[in-house]
């Protein structure tokens, strides 16, 4: 029933009057990764702002039975793509996909993918800069208090633990007047978290991945004017672009030339992040660039095609 799964689920997000119009009723179906339910939930509050409307959270093994009929169902995660589809052809509604669904993606009425997927703009195909999320801008920070967030291993990018510690100490150098926060990911290798205690002191405290896996960072994007995060870390980044913070990024070494890659240097062309060499050279941050606004501009590009989308579609009625 509709309240367990809420209740398992998670929360929803506060409702907001814009006068009538679609979605009026939104399913999210996730799986268990906190970083996919970010993503479900940016878009679904993005919605809610532009548009009178009711959330679900639904797990992608829980049965839907006693939720009102959807008109639009939120999927992220390969795990969820045919529990999507199912509740699609059984409740009808329009069904969107966050991330590249892959060889799927012709049976999702729309996409919603980063632009480094490579994917082109089209009738059912948002492209935005990076992955969704639910970071509101807040107005200005605390330009002499910082974020430090590390992340580890991954398929893009070789990690170095005593290359990202030294990074950070170049980091507090350049800019000594910043008390800062660190904040490890549950992806962080041992071996950093073992050397962390070194780094604390009265200009520097220590998060662990416990501590804000939750969403107990969203309270310090909206309290700190710096947000630094590690290459590998594509999630955080953006959420720190999306906070209005200034935002760096710490290097690591690509595993090889991709389009996550490329995205990175984009941003760092365009201003939009910072490096070390820069800070160390001038011994200032530079000013925030304007706040990415990716979950609003998506869900009003949503919404635009909605209007524009057939009666037909990839839309079943319940049964059909």
């Amino acid at each position: 029933m509709f309240g367990t799964a809420r209740q398992r689920s998670g929360q929803t997000v506060t409702l907001r009057e814009s006068g009538g119009g679609w979605p009026r009723v939104i399913w999210c179906i996730h799986d268990t990764r906190a970083g996919h339910r970010q993503q479900l939930k940016g878009l679904a509050q993005a919605l809610q702002i532009q548009q009178k409307a009711e959330v679900y959270w639904l797990p992608y093994t829980a049965s839907p039975r006693g939720l009102p009929p959807p008109e639009l169902i939120l999927v992220c995660g390969r795990r969820t793509h045919w529990a999507g589809l199912r509740a699609r052809w059984c409740h009808g509604g329009k069904l969107v996909a966050l991330m590249n669904p892959g060889p799927l993606r012709p049976l999702f009425d729309a996409s919603i993918v980063p632009e480094h997927d490579g994917l082109q703009v089209s009738a059912r195909t948002i492209v935005t800069r990076g992955p969704l999320n639910p970071l509101q801008p807040a107005g200005q920070g605390d330009p002499q208090r910082g974020l430090i967030l590390v992340g580890g291993p991954s398929r893009h990018f070789h990690w170095d633990s005593q290359g990202v510690l030294q990074q950070i100490r170049r980091l507090r150098n350049a800019l000594p007047g910043v008390e800062w926060l660190l904040a490890t990911s549950r992806r962080t290798p041992e071996d950093f978290v073992r050397a962390l205690p070194a780094m604390e002191d009265k200009h520097c405290r220590v998060l662990t991945a416990t501590e804000t896996e939750h969403g107990g960072l969203e309270a310090h994007y909206r309290e700190r004017g710096i947000a630094w995060v590690t290459a590998d870390s594509a999630a955080m980044l953006y959420e720190a672009l999306s906070s209005g913070a200034a935002a760096g990024v710490l290097n690591l070494q690509p595993r090889r030339a991709d389009r996550l890659q490329a995205g990175l240097e984009k941003l760092v062309a365009e201003g939009y992040l910072t490096d070390l060499d820069t800070v160390e050279r001038t011994g200032a941050m530079p000013a925030a660039r304007p706040p990415l606004l990716e979950a609003q501009r998506a869900a009003a590009a949503l919404r635009a095609r909605h209007i524009a989308w057939s009666h037909k579609g990839h839309c079943s009625a319940p049964g059909k």
